[in-house]
């Protein structure tokens, strides 16, 4: 009977320490660089969460990688051909942090990322607004993820290609 009201005692302090975060708003941005264009392509439609229990969190980001939109779609049409959209439809991003980090003006985080169903860790520097709005950039490496890289009039665009989030978090219920 004791280890039972114990057993139940440690749920319930395990309960009280978890901790639920829902992403309310999100987007994502990225850039390709090539000699002679700069290009964006954003997609309002990331989906998130962050579970924590006690003090160590864990997040999750997940982008259909069709719903990035530049302002030419037919070179959308061409970047979902060429990341394979149909093959790979999404693209996630994973890892873990300290809860009491979370709020720092300032925080690194290293992240799994599954992009054209390649995995890879990256680093992601977390910055926190007065808003309550977090930003974060990764640069991922288009070769690391076997992509073969566009041309235009011969030269290829760069490797790297740096994409920024906003974010906005909620409390779970």
């Amino acid at each position: 009977m004791k280890s039972i009201i114990t057993l139940v005692l440690i749920s319930f302090s395990l309960i009280a320490y978890a901790e639920d975060y829902n992403l309310v708003s999100g987007e994502a941005t990225y850039t390709v660089k090539h000699t002679f264009k700069k290009v964006e392509g954003t997609s309002r439609e990331v989906k998130g969460k962050v579970q924590c229990k006690e003090q160590l969190c864990q997040f999750l980001l997940a982008i259909k990688v069709d719903t990035f939109l530049s302002s030419d779609s037919n070179r959308d049409l061409n970047m979902q051909t060429t990341l394979e959209s149909s093959k790979y439809p999404v693209a996630i991003a994973k890892g873990e942090f300290n809860l009491k980090e979370w709020n720092q003006a300032k925080l690194v985080i290293s992240a799994e990322v599954d992009f054209h169903g390649i995995k890879k860790q990256y680093t992601m520097t977390l910055v926190n607004d007065v808003s309550g709005m977090q930003k974060t950039d990764l640069v991922l490496d288009l070769e690391a993820h076997k992509i073969e890289r566009p041309s235009l009039f011969t030269m290829k665009i760069e490797n790297t290609v740096p994409v920024h989030f906003k974010l906005q978090w909620k409390k779970g219920d």
